[in-house]
């Protein structure tokens, strides 16, 4: 595996970008890999460069090009663009997945490759381990992998930062849950995965541009990818509800009708409560069925037939060359006023 499509989804952040470039190019020299990078511009605002210039000299890079969106899709599907274009692609044996802002560490790129264990096909993915985030964020995390894992019953450990063959690839871009998140994805497809722990590096430049809301967004895409095994949970809650209902139900009135054991005052109004409980739970579960259905009847995006729609398009960056270093030897004897050099 040495040719890499390296996959980087950028939103007005260039100044990171060129700096992990360079990172990038400082950990792959002199180790025999052909790199190529592709960063798929999600309808940025500021200009885009055209060159490499800012970034300096690259030779471990062989090329880096930027697509650009019609608009902004998002952190997730401008994965799910840049993977698809590269689907349709020759020149590489495998992808890299990761974010411009230093988060995903370059030198980690190594691990998940030696990770691999030159197997033919494989998805290796980053864990996290010692994170840099606030403890508001580190809260907020772990409160959506807990919610992930009661309402999917899967366990969600890894993000975006991944390694995947070009075999795997091919068929995870014909999964439409790729359009909404790409961690799910790749849970829900099946493909064996292989986890390796890192630590989340430090932003090169700025601060994130994630706010909570675009967090609980991400979190929720994830969780839509399981919607039919989330219903299913929810019909199965709302019967296990109803049983019990129907038996506490049954207990206060045997108890009534059949009894002279004294039942409490609030027994009525707990048993007219559960009823309503009841009623909402059906309605609730009624309501998943027919969203369900019904978008069932609908066309799913397939982001390997469907992503050249969202490109506008697609531009190779102007690399700068490595200064020419003369060497200049004299010849014979030189005469006066003149000198030959080669």
């Amino acid at each position: 595996m040495k040719r890499l499509k390296i996959i980087v989804p950028v939103f007005n952040d260039w100044t990171s970008f060129f700096m992990l470039l360079r990172e990038l190019d400082r950990v792959f020299a002199g180790r025999g890999y052909i790199i190529s990078v592709l960063a798929v511009d999600d309808g940025s605002t500021d200009a885009v460069p055209a060159s490499l210039e800012e970034a300096g000299v690259l030779p471990a890079l062989s090329s880096v090009r930027v697509v650009r969106l019609a608009m902004n899709l998002g952190h997730q599907r401008a994965i799910a663009v840049g993977l698809s274009m590269a689907n349709e692609e020759s020149d590489f044996d495998a992808v890299v997945i990761m974010d411009a802002d230093g988060e995903d560490r370059p030198q980690d790129v190594l691990r998940l490759i030696a990770a691999a264990d030159e197997k033919r096909d494989f998805v290796v993915v980053a864990e996290r381990g010692k994170r840099t985030e606030r403890l508001s964020f580190k809260l907020f995390y772990a409160l959506y992998r807990a919610t992930f894992a009661i309402l999917t019953g899967r366990k969600m450990s890894f993000g975006n930062f991944s390694f995947i063959s070009r075999q795997y690839l091919r068929r995870l871009t014909m999964t439409p849950d790729l359009w909404n998140n790409l961690p799910a994805a790749l849970i829900r497809s099946r493909l064996p995965i292989q986890r390796l722990r890192t630590d989340r590096g430090h932003r090169y430049h700025g601060t994130s541009k994630m706010n909570y809301v675009s967090l609980m967004l991400v979190g929720l895409s994830g969780i839509s990818v399981y919607s039919d095994a989330i219903f299913v949970r929810m019909l199965i809650a709302t019967c296990c509800i109803l049983v019990t209902s129907v038996i506490a139900g049954g207990v206060v009135a045997a108890m009534r009708l059949f009894t002279d054991l004294a039942t409490p005052g609030w027994a009525t109004t707990v048993e007219f409560g559960i009823i309503i409980i009841v009623f909402q739970a059906v309605v609730s579960t009624l309501t998943a069925l027919l969203l369900l259905l019904s978008g069932r009847s609908q066309r799913s995006i397939v982001p390997a037939l469907d992503y050249r729609r969202f490109v506008d398009s697609c531009a190779e960056l102007t690399p700068v060359h490595a200064p020419v270093v003369l060497k200049l030897r004299k010849r014979g004897r030189p005469t006066s006023g003149s000198h030959d050099f080669d």
